[in-house]
């Protein structure tokens, strides 16, 4: 079973392939070339799925407890 911040860090990885990837900040041609996303994208991209999920998901579902044996 998935938490909230486990399905929100999934949707993150699937609107961006490279949400896990760092990439330092900058303006050299390095950042600039480099996959991946600056601390401050990967914080702005979360806020929005979380707001997503928060909204227009969370309200029709449930999570179920599971209990492992």
């Amino acid at each position: 079973m998935k938490t909230r911040e486990q399905i929100i860090t999934s949707m993150c990885m699937t609107f961006r392939h490279d949400y896990g990837l760092g990439k330092p900040e900058g303006d050299n041609f390095a950042s600039k070339l480099s996959s991946g996303t600056t601390q401050s994208e990967r914080e702005f991209l979360w806020k929005q799925m979380a707001q997503i999920f928060d909204n227009d998901i969370l309200p029709y579902m449930e999570f179920k407890n599971v209990q492992h044996d």
